[in-house]
């Protein structure tokens, strides 16, 4: 043991606290090199993010904290059918193929801030632009206030954890809103990324000592492989149809979901040049794969290590690090260092989802572009992070459970941007109707409790019957419409 129980926890807390004071001087540098005024560079930095910062950040923003813990815990929880999840980080590597080539040069011609100003360029003076724009912005609300909610139930978890409830979950949570608050109204997109370049290095840091982990104390792959044949035999048989339906959907709903992330969308905004864009791209997307394939051996690992212990799947990673922590003074600073990194994870995508849901709901409710004030900014951002905090408080969700509803929903955005950039006879109209439909069958199958309609998630069942609503309107409704004749 390296010291007391008491004295882990005093150093361990010690530590993230020292590491976020140390962000500070970084967020007011940021704040210092803002010289205009305008929303342009708060939000955006004023377009002028390099391949280093934005390949950090974006890989900071994609990889969650609550992404790191859920999928250790589903690891844990079915074995190597979770190898299956090696397939959802690779089709979010390609899924931005669908849709940055033609929308970054949009983006750049017109000075885009939000993903609202796509709707409102593609569709001006169209009768039903409003009511889509204002519908897409809600889903979009709705979508990453889910993002800030996951990532403090994360932190609450972890402090559980790690406390040993000496720290209760309703103490923890409120505490971390406030830290979000204060890095994210300091120094707007710039600080957030620039203080994401610090966790990016620190989340890759912590990956690493986990590779070390697996490799030193398991005795190998195959040693990891046969923990998992030892208690999860099941996962070891070829699974059903249903399962296999099920998780090709989610790979294919995670892709095309995460290619219209909000806080995502605006880095693409936010680049300096178009190549600088896809470069960062394809090496944020290259750390991600890897670190995805890291998460799936230490859920593996965990199993042995762990016995297959029934405990929560949010709670494995860090159940497991204190038991790695306990062995040696050399594992407590691995272990240490792989906590830190879960905290710059979460702290990373939880700055930026309160900037860009702020940004939305500023911009495309007032439809202002002046930085003349920043106070309503700051209430925007209070009175969000107050009611994430107090949604937080209920625990009796998982944070795979959260990760999936958030697909869910956002995926029925993707026809507003996809299908519009490629069809350019599709009407306002019918993206709202495609739209519109999606999120009442996805509402009803929520509210009956379905998960799956013959094993195909129940939010791509929902986009099915968005893009077919679409269809249907575009290629029936509409020239129907136009063969009507005129009463003079």
């Amino acid at each position: 043991m390296v010291c007391g129980e008491s004295g882990k926890v005093t150093l361990q807390l010690g530590l993230i606290i020292v590491y976020f004071l140390l962000l500070l001087p970084v967020c007011l540098k940021a704040k210092q090199s803002s010289t205009k005024n305008t929303a342009s560079d708060h939000y955006l930095a004023d377009r002028s993010l390099g391949m280093f910062v934005l390949s950090l950040t974006l890989f900071a923003t994609i990889a969650s904290g609550h992404t790191l813990l859920a999928n250790t815990g589903q690891a844990y929880r079915l074995g190597y059918h979770w190898i299956m999840a090696m397939g959802l980080w690779t089709t979010i590597s390609v899924s931005y193929r669908w849709i940055v080539p033609k929308l970054r040069p949009i983006a750049l011609t017109n000075h885009f801030v939000t993903p609202g100003d796509w709707i409102r360029f593609r569709f001006p003076a169209q009768p039903w632009a409003v009511p889509l724009r204002q519908l897409l912005t809600l889903c979009f609300c709705l979508c990453l206030t889910n993002y800030l909610f996951a990532q403090l139930k994360a932190v609450g978890e972890i402090v559980v954890v790690l406390t040993d409830s000496k720290v209760p979950y309703h103490l923890a949570v409120p505490l971390f809103a406030l830290v979000i608050l204060l890095y994210d109204s300091v120094g707007g997109l710039r600080a957030v990324a620039w203080t994401d370049v610090i966790q990016g290095l620190v989340t890759i840091a912590g990956v690493a000592c986990l590779c070390y982990w697996i490799t030193s104390h398991f005795g190998g792959l195959q040693q990891i492989i046969a923990g998992v044949a030892e208690h999860r035999p099941e996962s070891a048989r070829v699974p059903d149809y249903t399962f296999q339906a099920r998780w090709f959907s989610l790979m294919l709903m995670g892709g095309l979901a995460v290619c219209v992330y909000p806080q995502a969308l605006q880095r693409v905004f936010a680049a300096s040049s178009t190549r600088v864009l896809y470069r960062s791209l394809a090496l944020s997307n290259m750390v991600l794969v890897i670190c995805g394939l890291v998460l799936i051996l230490t859920g593996w690992s965990s199993l042995s290590l762990l016995g297959g212990a029934s405990i929560s799947e949010d709670q494995v990673l860090t159940v497991a690090l204190k038991q790695w922590a306990a062995s040696s003074a050399i594992n407590y600073f691995g272990a240490s260092l792989v906590l830190m990194a879960v905290m710059a994870a979460i702290m990373s995508t939880a700055d930026s989802v309160l900037l860009s849901l702020v940004s939305i709901i500023k911009h495309d409710f007032t439809q202002t572009s002046a930085r003349t004030s920043l106070r309503q900014d700051y209430l925007i951002a209070f009175v969000v992070m107050t009611l994430c905090s107090l949604a937080a408080l209920y625990r009796d969700i998982t944070l795979w459970r959260l990760l999936e509803l958030k697909l869910e929903l956002l995926v029925q955005c993707f026809p507003g941007f996809a299908l519009a950039l490629h069809r350019p006879s599709l009407r306002a109209s019918s993206v709202f109707l495609g739209l519109a439909t999606g999120l009442v069958v996805l509402i009803t199958e929520l509210a009956l409790g379905v998960r799956s309609v013959y094993g195909i998630n129940s939010g791509m069942v929902a986009l099915a019957a968005n893009i077919t609503g679409i269809f249907i309107h575009h290629v029936a409704v509409i020239p129907m419409i136009k063969k009507r004749p005129q009463i003079l």
